[in-house]
């Protein structure tokens, strides 16, 4: 449990250098009533945190639904394959390096969902900024569509919810410090940053894979027995 745990956040963690380029303008247009920094800092801390409660509430439903999704003895391979497809895109990134992947966000939902946004900008509420963090967790991301694919492999209730959880507090640094450090984030390094996005599902697909083949849970018990005796 603690090797899954770990390998969300350091998912969420690398992965979150592609939101400062994706999500950043939004987090740092979320609204405050003050303009101080403790102002700042609970504003982007509930904008987190509901961004991460979306990402929950995702790992529940994807938890609930695999169980009669695919049956048993199709899981280890249905991991496998969706892990051989996440590498496959990496791959292409590092391959096609001018090429980017866009979901697109035009269709009827997306579009509410914006609408829903807009509003929710216009008053510097405190609900209104954890309810800007839940929606902006439902916009099209593939860094997300990776972690869900991976959580989705859990096959297990408890481990997708957690997955997404630590997945989201693994962004949580990047996110929650790009509203005080925005300045020194320029285009360029942003672009230099963005590089480590194919690097998020390279991580996602290995992970996969281990865990259909089930060396996942092999390294899981080595990685138990060596802290275990280095104490």
């Amino acid at each position: 449990m603690i090797y899954w745990i770990i390998s969300a956040w350091f998912m969420g963690f690398v992965g979150s250098t592609h939101c400062i380029g994706m999500c950043g303008p939004l987090a740092l247009a979320v609204p405050s009533k003050l303009d101080t920094v403790m102002s700042k800092v609970w504003s982007g801390l509930l904008y987190n945190l509901g961004r991460i409660s979306t990402y929950v509430l995702f790992g529940a439903t994807i938890g609930i639904s695999q169980k009669f999704l695919i049956p048993l003895v199709l899981q280890s391979h249905v991991s496998i394959i969706m892990g051989v497809i996440l590498i496959l895109i990496s791959l292409s990134y590092f391959l096609f390096k001018n090429k980017r992947i866009v979901f697109s966000n035009q269709n009827k939902f997306y579009q509410k969902v914006s609408s829903a946004l807009g509003k929710l900008y216009k008053n510097p509420s405190r609900l209104n900024v954890v309810g800007i963090g839940f929606l902006n967790g439902l916009l099209p991301c593939g860094l997300v569509y990776a972690a869900l694919a991976t959580a989705f492999a859990s096959m297990s209730f408890y481990k997708s919810i957690l997955f997404m959880a630590f997945f989201g507090f693994g962004t949580l640094p990047v996110m929650w410090g790009v509203v005080f450090f925005a300045n020194y984030f320029t285009p360029a390094i942003r672009s230099k940053m963005k590089m480590m996005f194919p690097v998020v599902y390279l991580i996602a697909g290995i992970l996969l894979i281990l865990r259909g083949s089930g060396e996942h849970d092999l390294l899981h018990q080595i990685m138990g027995n060596t802290i275990y005796c280095s104490k």
